[in-house]
């Protein structure tokens, strides 16, 4: 597909505003090396070219057909494509998927041929193809950035074009670029294959709205990452795209959170907007990735300076320490500097030599792995000489980020700074977020560990004999006490307990136990008992049972009278930090492992992170660290330090869960009880929904 020697574009006519005719207009304006053939059986010559009734009608072989017909007319293109053994095809032609069922419908029955026929198909409802190495653009549009090192995927190719014309402007070029549309075949997993083995590209940047198959994108991205940055622009934050859960975690876990946590796993590199994704791109197909931490910031101005400091702050890349050689080598080819600390400030009246000098100065500071460089469109400066004098320094060795914030005063100069091979950017702040998105990305490649969690042997068959009789029952839940018993199955630690249909079973429960208790309401058809008061602990004699029973029945009927309530469940009362564990199966990636602040805090404060399955116990131990919970199982203003790795091995077993019963929709426990060191901890609530495997 994006090496071919012949390509056939069916749909071109002699109209150049129709998209056909611009497709085969822009193949031959970017030169393509091969042979072009047209298909079109209501012309003879379109454009210098002969024109044949179909592709069947073609001599010779057609490595990839460029298919710009209506939407009716696509399947029998494919077929024809079939029948003349075609491997590869474009489908530029809208009116699929994207227009509802009757699409829908049709974009199936040419799945059929390609299934059958084992031709692979960018598309339908694309923008095209581009490689640079065939001088091959077969897109409808112009703009030709010529040859480079930057793949770009783009599920819209209304924003791959402007990509496109922004890496025109900024004098970056192609390697390969693909207008996924929608996806039937050809997708980002598929592609980023491609290009992890492409030599011609250093850098992938994607644009994605959303991902089908999301296993294999993970299992493609992490490889490609591991020799290449990954950069992926996800559009779809906003809550509105995320769908409702039983969970408090499955709540808060929308989808984008979980992609978050997805590209975190496969080491791609997030962006936010478009802005962050061009300064990205910028860097990193331009310079050598950073090494290690620490930059130095040099600049004519304290202003931008100070700026660029802060900015390093908010970013978490740090500020090199220069040593007392370094500035004092500053001070001494430079008497006059205004300060030889970092940020590095040479005056507002700086000569192009005084860059020149700091810049090789500082270059050789072992503490420094990345330069900042900065200046103002000022009078007394020759803005076009440090142009040219930054581009004669700089030897290659660490990445240097240019901003020359101002208006036209400054274009000339940028001009001669990306003829020279080196990013500049629009702000100070720019600069700098585009060297923490390199730093983040060294810190993902040093920090990769091989090695799986433990993989946790349950009672499997014993566990999924609880939820074959519960979806036999046609239910979507299970009871708390049908929940622990999944959990005793893969060994997570639940305190003693007993359920009681009466009161009097209720005191003869807790007198077996030991004083103190906890007593909950026992109702499959309530999921949530902390909302109603349904939970009642610190219970420590008799009639303290007997006062919680009649209570937690009358506030289960009070809140849900048609519900089913069953009793109550006594349990041994334990104590310890609370947070809360829990998993939920997203239909894209699979199962999400979430983690942070339990009880009523979890809502409140929503301070939950997610990890996507399997897990490396680097990314278990991460997960616990990863937010505020971390504060107070770690000792935080005097509390003793809880049992973290009683916790982490609770985290283990759910993973196991999750892994092992695919009829589990979420898993929650909340809260599980850390308890003081070597004390252990307990799951002490289970709420599980269902989702059924056999239709």
């Amino acid at each position: 597909m994006f090496a071919p020697r012949s390509i056939a574009v069916v749909g071109a006519s002699r109209d150049r505003k129709k998209v056909g005719s611009m497709l085969l207009s822009n193949l031959l304006a970017a030169g393509f090396d091969g042979s072009i053939s047209v298909v079109n059986p209501g012309a003879d010559e379109v454009q210098g070219l002969p024109s044949y009734p179909s592709l069947t009608a073609i001599e010779g072989d057609v490595d990839l057909a460029v298919v710009a017909v209506p939407a009716a007319a696509v399947k029998e293109v494919l077929l024809d494509a079939e029948r003349k053994k075609v491997p590869a095809a474009v489908v530029i032609s809208a009116g699929f998927r994207e227009e509802g069922s009757e699409g829908r419908r049709h974009e199936e029955g040419l799945m059929e041929v390609v299934r059958r026929s084992g031709m692979r198909v960018v598309g339908p409802n694309c923008f095209g193809i581009m490689d640079s190495a065939s001088r091959m653009n077969a897109t409808f549009t112009s703009l030709w950035p010529g040859t480079g090192n930057i793949a770009l995927l783009s599920q819209s190719g209304a924003v791959g074009s402007t990509v496109l014309d922004w890496m025109l402007k900024m004098r970056l070029g192609i390697s390969r670029f693909a207008s996924l549309g929608n996806k039937m075949d050809v997708d980002e997993a598929d592609m980023l294959r491609l290009l992890a083995e492409d030599e011609g590209t250093k850098v992938v940047a994607a644009y994605i709205e959303g991902l089908e198959r999301g296993g294999p994108f993970l299992e493609a991205a992490a490889e490609t990452s591991a020799v290449k940055p990954v950069l992926v622009l996800k559009s779809g934050r906003s809550e509105s795209g995320a769908k409702a859960a039983s969970s408090h975690t499955g709540s808060m876990t929308g989808s984008d959170s979980v992609y978050e946590a997805a590209f975190e796993k496969a080491n791609v590199i997030r962006v936010d907007d478009l802005d962050s994704l061009f300064d990205a791109i910028n860097i990193f197909s331009r310079m050598p990735v950073i090494a290690a931490d620490g930059i130095a910031i040099i600049s004519n101005a304290g202003g931008l300076g100070v700026m660029a400091a802060d900015a390093c702050s908010e970013e978490g890349i740090a500020l090199a320490q220069l040593s007392r050689d370094t500035m004092e080598a500053l001070e001494e080819q430079m008497p006059d500097i205004a300060s030889s600390l970092n940020p590095i400030d040479l005056r507002g009246d700086a000569s192009a030599d005084m860059f020149v000098k700091a810049i090789e100065t500082v270059s050789g500071d072992p503490a420094v792995n990345g330069i900042v460089l900065l200046s103002a469109p000022v009078d007394t400066v020759d803005l076009d000489a440090v142009a040219e004098a930054a581009v004669g320094a700089y030897d290659g060795s660490m990445p240097v980020t240019v901003s020359f914030p101002g208006g036209s005063d400054c274009d000339r100069s940028l001009e001669a700074v990306r003829k020279g091979g080196l990013p500049d950017f629009p702000s100070p702040e720019r600069a700098v977020r585009a060297m923490a998105a390199m730093l983040r990305y060294r810190q993902s490649l040093d920090g990769e560990d091989p090695h799986p969690a433990p993989r946790v042997e349950g009672r499997r068959e014993e566990a999924k004999e609880v939820l074959r009789r519960a979806l036999d029952e046609g239910r979507d839940s299970l009871s708390e006490e049908e929940g622990k018993l999944i959990l005793r199955a893969y060994g997570v630690p639940v305190p003693d307990e007993g359920s009681a249909e009466t009161c009097s079973e209720a005191l003869e429960v807790a007198e077996a136990i030991g004083y103190p208790v906890v007593m909950k309401i026992v109702s499959a058809d309530i999921l949530h008992k902390t909302d109603i008061g349904g939970v009642i602990v610190g219970i420590d004699d008799a009639e303290a049972v007997r006062e919680a029973f009649s209570l937690l029945m009358e506030r289960a009927r009070r809140a849900f009278p048609q519900a089913k309530v069953e009793g109550v469940s006594v349990q041994r009362m334990v104590r310890g930090e609370e947070v809360i564990v829990s998993m939920v199966r997203d239909e894209t990636f699979g199962p999400v492992l979430s983690y942070g602040m339990g009880g009523v805090f979890v809502e409140i404060l929503k301070e939950v992170s997610q990890r996507v399955l399997p897990l490396t116990m680097q990314e278990v131990d991460g997960l616990i660290r990863s937010n505020k919970a971390y504060q107070l199982l770690s000792g935080a203003r005097g509390r003793p330090p809880a049992d973290v790795g009683s916790l982490t091995d609770i985290v283990v077993r759910v993973a196991g869960i999750a892994a092992d019963l695919e009829e589990i929709q979420e898993l929650e426990i909340n809260p599980v009880m850390v308890g003081r060191m070597k004390e252990g901890s307990w799951a002490v609530d289970a709420l599980v929904t269902l989702r059924r495997t056999d239709e």
